[in-house]
């Protein structure tokens, strides 16, 4: 089973300072899986390559933070309650 990493997109976040995106990227898989409010378990953006997908991560890197499992988990939870 491979690692994920999780960052949160801080370019675009509500009024309490939640991040409208998350990334989960995957060491060897040629795509990132973006969670929102809409996916919030998920929906894949695939790229030509892993280094156009590490491209992407890395035009990206002033907006991002890494994150971990918990508080993705957060995250979504706040996504679901507010979703209601």
């Amino acid at each position: 089973m491979e690692c994920a990493l999780y960052f949160k997109d801080m370019d675009n976040k509500d009024h309490n300072n939640y991040p409208k995106k998350v990334y989960r990227v995957e060491e060897s898989k040629m795509f990132i899986e973006i969670l929102d409010e809409n996916h919030i378990q998920g929906c894949s953006k695939y790229f030509s390559s892993i280094r156009a997908r590490d491209n992407y991560i890395n035009d990206r890197k002033e907006h991002i933070l890494r994150i971990n499992d918990n508080e993705v988990k957060n995250i979504q939870n706040y996504w679901q309650n507010t979703s209601k």
